[in-house]
């Protein structure tokens, strides 16, 4: 005879977060960090380096027809690979002494989710409103005019944004103004049309609903920061020793009550694009 009560599930479905707006140099210091990281980005594919007669004019351009990589001044061919393997060695040896001085740099500052999902809140602000108001569009069962309609320019502006990103991808591996003309006449490679449409489709995925989940769950690297950080790196977070018992001190209090320096406001949790408390 089976039960007719259903099992209870072992997950939650995943409740949106909205952090609130903040303002201070630490802010301040990741606008313009954001700003510096698309621009390179987005720019780079069009800077011109004269390289003399038969050779391509762009800056940097991996040439996959003619297997070479080119980067301003430097020429690399399949077989001097080792000089970009050398790179990346140093820019991950880079990244632990970062992380293990200064905590999590890399993903609060130059992380690409953390960028392009900087950027896809931004315009979700400027277009449904601060914290609280977008706690209530959301909370807001009914589907009115309104609501369609700052859903729908939300997510039409993630959509550009994401197409700017995958074409922006496909401008480093052929001529950016000659395949920006080929694709505008629909005359490009099917293979640039398709990685356009993955980078755009991942994009506006990964930057406006899976947001804080990459990272939770799909990247590997906030496991494995935590090797590298002790009670003396640089990193935010809760000391209980110091906040507990949180709660803010009250008249009703027994004398002699010792209350933390946490006064259980929320404000760190509200600001927090995580939703940790």
């Amino acid at each position: 005879m089976s039960d007719s009560n259903p099992a209870p599930s072992l997950y939650a479905a995943r409740e949106p977060i909205y952090p609130r707006r903040v303002s201070g140099p630490f802010r301040n210091l990741k606008w313009y960090i954001m700003v510096v990281t698309l621009g390179i980005y987005y720019l780079t594919p069009w800077i011109r380096w004269d390289r003399g007669p038969s050779l391509p004019d762009q800056a940097v351009l991996l040439d996959l027809a003619g297997r070479r990589f080119y980067f301003f001044w430097i020429e690399i061919w399949p077989h001097e690979f080792y000089f970009v393997a050398g790179l990346l060695i140093m820019a991950g040896l880079g990244l632990f002494l970062f992380t293990s001085a200064l905590g999590r740099v890399w993903c609060g500052y130059t992380c690409p989710q953390t960028v392009w999902t900087d950027l896809f809140i931004l315009v979700e602000r400027w277009i449904e409103g601060d914290r609280n108001a977008r706690l209530r569009l959301h909370r807001q069962k009914k589907m009115d005019f309104r609501k369609a309609r700052l859903r729908l320019t939300k997510w039409v502006s993630w959509f550009l944004i994401g197409l700017a990103t995958g074409g922006a991808w496909v401008f480093y591996f052929a001529d950016a103004p000659t395949l920006a003309y080929d694709l505008v006449t629909l005359n490009a490679h099917p293979v640039a049309y398709t990685t356009m449409l993955v980078l755009t489709g991942t994009t506006f995925l990964f930057g406006g609903f899976a947001r804080e989940q990459i990272c939770i769950y799909a990247c590997p690297w906030p496991r494995i920061q935590a090797a590298m950080m002790d009670e003396d790196t640089l990193t935010v977070g809760y000391r209980e020793w110091r906040g507990e018992p949180r709660g803010k001190p009250r008249k009703t209090d027994e004398p002699g009550t010792v209350h933390g320096d946490c006064i259980d406001c929320m404000a760190c949790v509200n600001v927090c694009p995580m939703g940790i408390d």
